[in-house]
C-alpha cells in the first residue's frame, strides 16, 4: 500500500493562474512542481492575480478546491477572507505543517493569530518572508511595517516559527529583526528543472559595438529603483535601449520615472512592454544583450538565474545574494554609491563587440544551468520540511 504523504498548508496571497505578483509565485510553483511527490500540497489563496487586478480568475471555482498541478488549491474570494475562513479551512485539512511565504500578508496574520490564542493547535508554521524584512523593502511604508513587527513581537506571534530565507544575505537582514536565537533554514529559491532546453546561442541578437539592448524585468515599484538609473543616463554615448516588462504597481512611480525619460538625449531609449506571462519570460530574455536592475534589494532574485539561463550578463545593484559577477565573468554588482562605476560598465557594454559578448553570454548560460541543475537547493527545502515534520511528531 502506498504511504500517505504528509500534508503541506500553503497559505499564500497569489497563485496560479496568476503571474503578477512576480518571483515569490514563480518560487512556490516550482517548489511545489519539485517536491510536490514527496508531499502532499495543499494551498489556501486570493482568487485573483497581484494586489492591483481585482478581477476573480474565471476559470476556478471559488470557495471550493481546485486540482492544479501536484497541489490542491483553494480559490478565496473578497467576502471570504476572514480568520474564521482560514480557521474552518485548516481544521478541514488537518496539515502536518504550514508554509507562509509573506510575513506582512493579511493571510499570514491571520495564521499567526490562531496559532498564538490556540484555535488551529499546535501545527509547525514555516514562514518564508520573500525579502520583506530587508532595509530596502521595510522602507517602503516603514511606520506601519515597524508598528505591526513590535506588536507581532509582543504578542509573541513569531515565538514559535521556523524561518525559511533564501540567501545568508536575507538571513543576515532577518536576524537583526527577530534576535539571533530563532530557528532559520536556508535554502534558494528553485527554478524549473531546466530553463530553455533549447536554448541556441546562435539566436542571440548580434551584439553591434556601439549599440546594446537591455531589458529591465520586475514588478515596477520603488524598491527595484529604475528611477536612479534613469537620472544616471544621459551622460551613456552610443545607442541604447532599455524595455521594461512587468506590471506597474505604483502608478505615481511610474509617472515620475517618464518625467526623467522625456529629458534623456535622442540615442536612449525607455519603453515600458506591461506584464508578461510567465511562459513566455525566457524566450522574450533571449532577445536581450544584458539584464538590467538596480534594486534596493533581493532576497535570491529568481529572474537574475533566468536571465542568465537567457544568455543576458546582468547589470545589477550589490544588495542581493549574487556577488562577484564580474569575477565569474558573467555581469557586475555594483553599488549604488558609485553611479560614475554604474556609467562606466553601461557605456562598456554598448561599446562591447560581438565576439567578446557572445564568450560572455555563453559563460552566462552554463553558470545557469550549473546552478538549476544542483540538487543541493531542492535538499534544503527537504530539510526545513522534515524539521517542520519531525517537530510535529514530538
Amino acid at each position: 500500500m502506498e504511504k500517505l504523504k504528509p500534508v503541506i498548508l500553503v497559505i499564500c496571497d497569489y497563485y496560479l493562474p496568476g503571474f503578477e505578483s512576480g518571483g515569490a509565485l514563480r518560487a512556490l510553483v516550482n517548489l511545489i512542481d519539485r517536491l510536490g511527490d514527496s508531499y502532499h500540497f495543499k494551498l489556501i489563496t486570493r482568487d485573483h492575480d497581484g494586489p492591483l487586478n481585482r478581477t476573480s480568475y474565471s476559470n476556478v471555482r471559488l470557495n471550493d478546491w481546485n486540482s492544479v498541478g501536484k497541489a490542491e488549491v483553494y480559490y478565496l474570494s473578497r467576502d471570504n477572507i476572514r480568520i474564521s475562513s482560514i480557521r474552518h479551512l485548516i481544521g478541514e485539512t488537518q496539515p502536518a505543517a504550514i508554509y507562509l511565504n509573506s510575513f506582512f500578508s493579511q493571510l499570514t496574520i491571520f495564521t499567526l493569530i490562531l496559532q498564538r490564542f490556540k484555535k488551529i493547535g499546535p501545527i509547525p508554521i514555516i514562514l518564508a518572508p520573500e525579502g520583506e524584512l530587508e532595509p530596502g523593502a521595510l522602507k517602503l511604508k516603514l511606520l506601519k511595517k515597524l508598528l505591526y513587527i513590535r506588536i507581532a513581537k509582543l504578542l509573541k506571534l513569531l515565538h514559535s516559527v521556523i524561518w525559511k530565507v533564501a540567501s545568508e544575505y536575507e538571513q543576515t537582514h532577518l536576524k537583526a529583526i527577530c534576535g539571533p536565537d530563532c530557528t532559520i533554514f536556508t535554502a534558494p529559491s528553485l527554478t524549473e528543472r531546466m530553463i530553455l532546453d533549447d536554448f541556441d546561442p546562435n539566436v542571440k541578437p548580434e551584439k553591434q559595438a556601439g549599440q546594446a539592448e537591455m531589458v529591465f524585468l520586475s514588478r515596477f515599484m520603488r524598491k527595484k529603483n529604475f528611477n536612479w538609473l534613469l537620472a544616471h543616463l544621459r551622460k551613456v554615448k552610443g545607442g541604447l535601449s532599455i524595455d521594461i516588462y512587468g506590471p506597474i504597481e505604483d502608478a505615481e512611480y511610474w509617472k515620475e520615472c517618464q518625467e526623467i525619460i522625456k529629458t534623456l538625449p535622442d540615442n536612449i531609449k525607455v519603453e515600458a512592454k506591461g506584464p508578461i506571462p510567465y511562459e513566455e519570460v525566457a524566450k522574450m530574455l533571449v532577445n536581450y544583450h544584458f539584464f538590467v536592475l538596480p534594486t534596493l534589494g533581493e532576497n535570491f532574485g529568481l529572474v537574475f538565474v533566468e536571465a542568465l539561463a537567457a544568455g543576458c550578463p546582468l547589470i545589477i545593484s550589490d544588495r542581493s545574494p549574487w556577488r562577484d559577477l564580474e569575477e565569474k565573468g558573467i555581469g557586475w554588482d555594483i553599488p549604488l554609491e558609485t553611479p560614475n562605476t554604474w556609467l562606466s560598465v553601461i557605456s562598456d557594454c554598448v561599446d562591447m563587440n560581438n565576439h567578446d559578448y557572445q564568450e560572455m553570454s555563453q559563460h552566462a548560460r552554463k553558470f545557469a544551468i550549473a546552478w538549476v541543475s544542483d540538487p543541493a537547493h531542492e535538499e534544503a527545502y527537504r530539510e526545513v520540511m522534515d524539521f517542520a515534520l519531525m517537530s510535529a511528531a514530538k
